[in-house]
């Protein structure tokens, strides 16, 4: 398996797995991106995005949910991707 891909430093990882951390228990997160985007909630160029596969997939190399975090006021917003499994 793939390990965890991201441009992050080590401290705004730790700060993005306690975010995230009530959505790990059904969720698997691949990837976390720091993008420029602003975050909807505090305005601040903070936000990162991250890919993530549902623990109860019959598959693990599809992306299920979409994850949107801000590391500074700690908004996470969850979105469920729809998959060619889905259609």
């Amino acid at each position: 398996m793939e390990e965890f891909r991201h441009n992050l430093t080590p401290v705004e990882v730790k700060t993005f797995l306690k975010i995230t951390a009530k959505y790990t228990e059904w969720l698997l997160i691949r990837y976390c991106y720091k993008v420029q985007d602003p975050c909807p909630r505090c305005g601040r160029a903070r936000l990162c995005r991250s890919g993530a596969i549902s623990l109860f997939s019959s598959t693990l190399d599809k992306l299920t949910h979409e994850l949107t975090a801000c590391l500074q006021c700690r908004f996470v917003e969850v979105n469920t991707v729809l998959t060619t499994e889905k259609l």
